[in-house]
């Protein structure tokens, strides 16, 4: 294809194909195009043309995205895979455009041009890193790398000559690093994209840091290979593969001054959220205990999600009052020189438990995939249960709470495990408990003697229960699956803890309450965990 006719004829074509099919066309299209073959003219004629397309091409895809189901199916992937490709091309196009525009930018015109180019590479990018937090999958790291290298591009041409216009892709720079920062696969669909755009109207009170970081700091890898939500300890030569973003201009009490009540109010989330962050502070302890906890010294703790369930039945058999509190958080670690994470083996199948606090006998061990109506257990390697182990207290606060584990030898302990924590009763309604899921662990010392974990807490009554398919029907083994229920103030089921293979297989559930099945539909996700999912739910037979 030598002719930019050709070109608008493979454009005409493009524009009958489906999302997909017309992505795999246009890429078999482009690779055999040469560019250095073409002038500046024809170039410029092609890019007016072809990249609008792919912006439109883009959201369509990102439309069937947004319809498809948590977490993404086998064609879900696709469409993240189809918009990645797209992305390549636009940035091919706007590259071509940039190209052309620095030998024109003597004029009010071509230096404004020059400006919007720099601006749609960097909300190219965004908008894909976006795409993914939404999709609740990880971010390809040469994302990271195309954001770092397309800002500095965009700031060595534009912050002396274009002030203004760098400002604005600045704050939508720092805008995205810190929805990161704040972990947002720890958030819901509708909280990232409200959150992103608070966060770029603050974006000024943000800062880079390039040497000692501040106590409100967090690491940003410009490799890619760290992403922004996981945590580092400064150590020697860190700030050469990165910089630190100081989150600490967004706690000025000026920095609420003229933003709308639902921006307010989200500033004010995300910055109780960041809180959990900044581990060093040293006046988090003192300020978050609350008074008729202050005297807690330690936690009976269990790890992992059917370790909790196991427990949480065995509570609700022995005692007839429960306060019970659930605890979100999502993806975060905090290591001296490598991530705990990185030492745990991969453990699969539905017992995926990441902490042996105490091995146990047979008599610990549960099989959630016998054989129902056999008689007999399935041959395959049992997971023991993780039994209850004391942890100190470090606090506890409305919010959430934080805890050490002092031991002989290495833990496994690893974000996304949900944990349940008991402290000794109050008064007489009988032990307080707290579900949560681990936002960050750390070792405390060079031995790895010590663990670190915080939790964020979030208010609600919980049950554990067993589900199965509502399309099974009557069906008499049909099979069960556990799962942790939150109850609002009246009792309503409002949100689900279920294993991911159940998520994908159901729309609606039957779920055991009080000796009766209700049934619940499932909708969007509200958190990921290992090898479990937090899932909005209601009631459709009530």
């Amino acid at each position: 294809m030598t002719q930019s006719t050709d070109l608008h004829g493979l454009l005409d074509q493009l524009l009958m194909r489906e999302p997909l099919d017309a992505v795999r066309l246009l890429g078999e299209e482009f690779v055999n195009i040469n560019w250095q073959d073409r002038d500046e003219s024809e170039i410029s004629v092609i890019v007016a043309d072809f990249l609008p397309f792919l912006t439109r091409l883009a959201g369509r895809i990102r439309t069937d995205l947004r319809q498809s189901p948590l977490p993404l199916s086998d064609k879900g992937r696709l469409r993240i895979d189809a918009l990645l490709r797209v992305y390549r091309y636009a940035q091919l196009m706007l590259n071509l455009k940039l190209n052309s525009l620095t030998e024109r930018v003597d004029n009010d015109f071509g230096s404004e041009y020059l400006v919007r180019a720099h601006q749609e590479r960097v909300d190219w990018t965004i908008r894909i890193i976006m795409d993914c937090y939404l999709s609740y999958v990880d971010v390809p790291k040469s994302l990271y790398v195309d954001l770092h290298q397309l800002v500095d591009l965009a700031r060595g041409e534009l912050q002396e000559a274009h002030p203004v216009g760098w400002q604005s892709i600045y704050q939508c720079y720092v805008a995205i690093l810190t929805l990161a920062v704040i972990n947002p696969y720890g958030l819901t669909r509708e909280e990232m994209e409200d959150s992103c755009a608070c966060l770029i109207q603050v974006g000024s009170a943000i800062k880079l840091v390039h040497d000692e970081p501040t106590p409100t700091s967090r690491f940003i890898d410009l490799t890619g290979k760290i992403m922004p939500h996981l945590a580092l300890r400064t150590r020697t030569n860190l700030t050469e593969a990165g910089f630190f973003l100081d989150l600490g201009g967004l706690y000025q009490p000026e920095m609420t001054a003229g933003l709308s009540p639902v921006c307010r109010s989200q500033l004010y989330h995300l910055l109780d959220h960041l809180k959990f962050f900044f581990v060093g502070r040293g006046d988090r302890e003192t300020k978050s205990t609350l008074p008729e906890q202050s005297k807690q010294h330690t936690s009976l703790i269990t790890l992992g999600f059917l370790s909790v369930h196991h427990r949480l039945e065995r509570l609700s058999q022995n005692e007839s009052h429960q306060e019970s509190t659930i605890a979100l958080a999502g993806l975060d670690w905090e290591g001296l020189d490598q991530p705990i994470r990185g030492k745990v083996a991969s453990i699969s199948g539905v017992a995926d438990f990441k902490m042996d606090i105490q091995t146990g006998n047979s008599k610990g061990q549960v099989d959630w995939d016998a054989d129902v109506g056999t008689g007999q257990i399935s041959n395959r390697h049992h997971q023991p249960m993780n039994e209850p182990g004391t942890w100190d207290v470090v606090n506890f606060s409305a919010s959430g709470f934080r805890f050490h584990w002092r031991l002989s030898s290495n833990s496994h302990a690893a974000v996304d495990d949900l944990l349940l924590a008991e402290w000794p009763e109050q008064d007489k309604t009988g032990s307080a408990m707290a579900i949560g899921i681990v936002r960050w662990v750390r070792h405390m010392d060079a031995e790895h003697k010590t663990i670190d974990m915080g939790v964020q807490r979030f208010s609600g009554t919980v049950f554990a229960s067993y589900a199965r398919d509502y399309r099974a029907g009557e069906t008499r083994w049909s099979k069960s699956w556990p799962v942790i229920v939150q109850l609002d103030e009246h009792a309503v089921p409002i949100r689900i803890i279920l294993s991911t293979a159940l998520a994908v297989e159901a729309q609606e559930l039957l779920v055991m309450q009080e000796e009766a099945e209700i049934r619940l539909r499932l909708g969007s996700v509200c958190q990921t965990g290992q090898d479990f999912l937090m899932m909005e739910a209601c009631r459709v037979d009530a």
